[in-house]
């Protein structure tokens, strides 16, 4: 008989930070993460990662430690890189971190703190400019001025980013009950947006008059070859709309913006609009009511219970 081997331990093999990633993502993969979500985060803890390098830290994950995020927060700082950049790319170097320390590449953990940044007021379309951007093109324009009318006053009623807007198909509209299947969104999580009266009379006229030909598998909102529409080109195509009715402003962005105040201005409940913008948690929708508390002054009088009351003594 041969003499019996004893199982030992393996020794443990060096995981740099770049193959930790690595595991990092395809993990993320695996749990069906947006494209976006996983480009953000590649682009984020791999510009940590350059610095690093540059700066001849240790590449062996278990070494992170506290200084590795504060030195990079100085020089990105330093380097005239804005709060709101800098916190975005820290979101996603604490997520790998905190991970790393989940799946003992890390030994000892650390909490990765944002940088102090002052809140920015949001912009927002006036009510004049809202009024220039919805009037409806006459019959000789062009199908990229109805798509980008149809487009304004589809945000403008439903709140949804670029890219929701862009992967909105025929199929997804439901007239009958009135509502609008949100397949896809940045949290990967689907739901459900109220179909508004005045929407459906826009959208019914857009589709008769340059999508009546179409499927439920087709984009409401294609481009000229009716494929479907990039962010960049709609951003393009709303930039040049925009100009040409007279309003300065061009953020597609902002007519979600747009959205938030009004719905907070005419009183509505903070929850409903959670669920309306897609937000995971209400921390984002609080910041909404925060930023737009001045306007919730108007009229507070007409909608305050003690003044209510008071009225009918």
């Amino acid at each position: 008989m041969g003499v019996k081997r004893k199982i030992t331990k393996a020794t443990r093999v060096e995981l740099t930070i770049e193959d930790a990633l690595e595991e990092y993502i395809e993990e993320k993969k695996s749990l069906n993460k947006s494209y976006a979500t996983i480009k953000d985060i590649e682009f984020s803890v791999n510009k940590w990662i350059s610095f690093l390098k540059d700066n001849d830290y240790s590449m062996d994950c278990k070494d992170i430690n506290e200084s590795y995020v504060k030195t990079f927060q100085v020089e990105m700082l330093d380097n005239g890189l804005k709060p709101v950049s800098l916190n975005h790319y820290l979101r996603d170097i604490r997520g790998f971190v905190y991970w790393c320390v989940e799946r003992g590449h890390l030994e000892k953990g650390f909490k990765v703190k944002q940088v102090a940044q002052q809140e920015v007021i949001k912009e927002t379309y006036t009510d004049e400019e809202i009024r220039a951007l919805i009037k409806k093109p006459n019959k000789y324009a062009t199908f990229v001025e109805w798509r980008s009318w149809a487009v304004v006053n589809w945000i403008i009623a439903t709140g949804h980013r670029a890219a929701t807007v862009c992967e909105i198909k025929l199929g997804d509209i439901n007239y009958g009950k009135r509502e609008i299947y949100v397949r896809q969104t940045k949290t990967n999580k689907a739901y459900i947006t109220p179909l508004s009266p005045a929407l459906t009379t826009v959208i019914k006229e857009y589709v008769r008059t340059w999508r009546s030909e179409t499927s439920d598998d087709d984009y409401l909102f294609c481009n000229v070859g009716e494929e479907q529409l990039t962010v960049n080109a709609l951003k393009h195509s709303i930039t040049h709309y925009n100009r040409s009715r007279g309003v300065e402003k061009i953020s597609v962005h902002a007519f979600r913006h747009t959205f938030a105040k009004n719905w907070i201005r005419n009183t509505g409940d903070v929850f409903r609009l959670q669920k309306l913008l897609g937000h995971s948690s209400l921390d984002m929708t609080r910041a909404y009511v925060n930023m737009f508390s001045e306007d919730l002054k108007e009229g507070f009088e007409e909608h305050n219970p003690l003044d209510v009351l008071k009225k009918g003594q």
